[in-house]
């Protein structure tokens, strides 16, 4: 599960400064290796028949002409590696549609996201009639196609997107490829047209021995594919207009032939195209300006169911489908008008102009009747009963209209269901004008509701029916009972309409009133948010300035305090160095001393030897007497002292010496 939403990631926003351009191979095989991962989570449809023991339905390859002639396949593939096939159960069960709404058999899948932006879906169908080559090239030929193709946005798209301009393409050989595409899709008005900045990443060999399936006569076989893997991207440019809301959305397909014909040789004459294709298609989007998260989780499942049905009439109508770049040239030229179109004269402003230019000629035919009968009060012109309700539905029926043309397809099918109100009569109708719920106006954003606020109303439908009512009423008022009584049963039929319709032009005044309100109280709460969400995000800047300045006086507290130990560590380390010294200078003085000592104890001895000499002389001089005496004494003396001084001499001196090297 993990591993699943890991690869997930490689759907998201990213930056063109982080797209690795001078690593593209890389950067594209990891992508490629995680969205086969994806794809391969998906199961397959429930039940069916084992490839290696299915038959092909159809004779003849590329045989449908249309969706409704395509069939869908009982066979199914070979199971993908067991570590993708674990992940199959992520999905759950499939979504419960009946045959008439899903005749194609589609599986749809809804998963939870993790990233709090909404939740993944994802379909799966297996189909023949058309095949692999045919199929695959429409794919690569789909938004060329739309870039040929000059109007309002959306114009020419066969499934709600249409190319605007291709602002980037590189091709890696043995690789893939990558664009970047800006896209565009009408919504009905009042609804600003979204735009949307896509990297698109394509490729004829993505899968791997991952996906692989075993032959019978062994060896394992990777079936044809090509994928398409789209992520939001921010391009220098292309920023946003002010005409469009800028939208995101994310996805990953793969379209790959289920082989029937590669176990032995009996096969071997048989036409691949012939073979079942699966169609997968994992994605999210968001239509941003304002729209609620449960409208857009509502109609993407049978957006998707609808998208099939769309591609399919498209790509099966086609004799031959051209290459992506056959026309390149043309492709260019176009998207350059385009850009100047939308420069001169603004899209999105011009295509609202002609919705409510269309809304307001319907209003005027739908109020025709009513006014002539008023005007020319003849049996034969009176009109029947319920018919003030018609200006109502025309409205509606035109809205819905817009929605069948414009809207991408993964709101269409919701608001459709919004737009089909039960008209059994007209307080019913009255009481769904006045309900808070509008699915208009939940698609509509704060920007979208203040410019419409402040935009002329010349082309109001609602203003030239007021008008109306208000003078059909005051001559309904006018009348008194005795021209009451002299009235026809059809004068009176037609004053009781009258009279609704001035109810309802009040009933649609106090609603209009009742919006503007709304209006401004949104628009107040909306500016007394932002006011609070300024105050809140200034006080959360002077909380993080004030953590700052605490964590800074915290680091230079700490910083005085390392260099104080620092600096006692130093002048500790001095103390011990001077101890040191001064030891060594009292030791050398105490041997100095020592010396000095043992010298002087020496000289003491030689000064009691001599005055021995001199008594012992004198003693000898006093007996014998003369120069001899003393000589005699002299020699006998003499030798016995010299050799005991040099003895001690010698003596102190090896002291010394051995001190001074301890």
């Amino acid at each position: 599960m993990a591993e699943l939403h890991e690869s997930l990631k490689y759907l998201s926003p990213i930056e063109w400064e982080d797209v690795p351009r001078d690593d593209l191979s890389s950067y594209l095989s990891q992508t490629f290796n995680a969205a086969e991962l994806l794809v391969n989570s998906v199961p397959p449809p429930p039940n069916g028949t084992p490839f290696e023991s299915a038959q092909p339905h159809n004779t003849t390859a590329n045989s449908a002409r249309s969706a409704n002639a395509v069939h869908s396949s009982a066979a199914r593939p070979a199971a993908p590696d067991k570590e993708h096939a674990d992940l199959q159960k992520s999905w759950g069960k499939p979504m419960n549609y009946s045959q008439k709404e899903n005749p194609m058999n589609v599986a749809l899948y809804k998963m939870a996201g993790k990233d709090r932006h909404g939740a993944w879906y994802a379909r799966s169908n297996i189909m023949e009639g058309i095949g692999f080559t045919k199929f695959s090239r429409a794919l690569m030929r789909e938004f060329p196609e739309t870039l040929l193709t000059q109007g309002a946005p959306g114009a020419g798209a066969k499934r709600g997107l249409s190319a605007e301009k291709r602002l980037e393409r590189t091709e890696i050989d043995g690789v893939g490829k990558m664009e970047v595409y800006q896209l565009s899709a009408q919504m009905p008005p009042p609804v600003s047209p979204r735009d949307f900045l896509t990297l698109l990443h394509t490729t004829s060999t993505g899968l791997t021995d991952k996906s692989a399936a075993d032959k019978q006569d062994g060896g394992r076989h990777v079936p044809r594919s090509f994928m398409v893997v789209s992520r939001p991207l921010t391009h220098p440019e292309a920023p946003v207009r002010s005409d469009f809301v800028r939208g995101k959305y994310e996805s990953v397909e793969l379209v790959r032939e289920i082989p029937l014909h590669i176990s032995g040789t009996s096969d071997e004459g048989a036409d691949p195209e012939l073979n079942p294709i699966e169609w997968i298609m994992i994605t999210r989007s968001d239509p941003a300006g304002g729209v609620p998260r449960f409208l857009v989780d509502r109609g993407t499942p049978g957006a998707m169911l609808t998208d099939v049905t769309k591609f399919l009439d498209w790509a099966c109508a086609q004799e031959e489908i051209p290459d992506a770049d056959a026309d390149e040239d043309k492709q260019l030229e176009t998207s350059k008008r385009k850009a100047e179109v939308g420069e001169q004269e603004g899209t999105a402003t011009a295509s609202a102009d002609g919705a409510a230019e269309t809304t307001e000629k319907s209003t005027r035919e739908a109020v025709a009747p009513v006014a002539a009968a008023q005007t020319h009060p003849a049996p034969s012109a009176a009109p029947p009963m319920g018919e003030e309700g018609g200006m109502a539905s025309t409205l509606s029926s035109n809205l819905q209209a817009g929605v069948n043309t414009y809207a991408p397809t993964s709101v269409a099918s919701f608001m459709q269901r919004q737009l089909q109100p039960d008209q059994s009569s007209t307080q019913d109708l009255t009481e769904e004008d006045t309900s808070d719920s509008s699915s208009v106006g939940s698609f509509m954003s704060a920007e979208e509701m203040k410019r419409l606020s402040t935009a002329p109303e010349e082309q109001d439908p609602r203003e030239s029916t007021e008008n109306l009512s208000v003078k059909s009423g005051a001559s309904s008022s006018e009348l008194s009972k005795s021209e009451k009584k002299s009235m026809s049963s059809h004068d009176r039929e037609l004053n009781k309409i009258t009279q609704q319709r001035e109810k309802l032009d009040q009933k649609l005044a106090k609603k209009r009133e009742t919006e503007e309100n709304k209006l401004k109280q949104s628009q107040q709460k909306e500016s007394s948010e932002q006011t609070k969400a300024r105050e809140k995000m200034e006080k959360e800047l002077k909380k993080t300035e004030e953590r700052h300045r605490k964590e800074i006086e915290k680091l230079e507290q700490k910083r005085g305090k390392e260099l104080k130990k620092a600096e006692e560590r130093r002048r500790k380390m001095g103390d011990q160095n001077k101890l040191s010294l001064v030891a060594r200078e009292r030791d050398e003085f105490r041997n100095q001393s020592d010396l000095l000592r043992k010298e002087n104890e020496l000289l003491r001895d030689q000064v009691e030897s001599l005055q021995r000499y001199n008594t012992a002389l004198a003693d000898k001089l006093g007996k014998v007497g003369g120069a001899e005496a003393v000589k005699s004494v002299q020699q006998e003396i003499k030798g016995p002292v010299q050799g005991e001084t040099m003895k001690k001499s010698k003596s102190m001196e090896s002291v010394g010496s051995s001190k001074k090297g301890s």
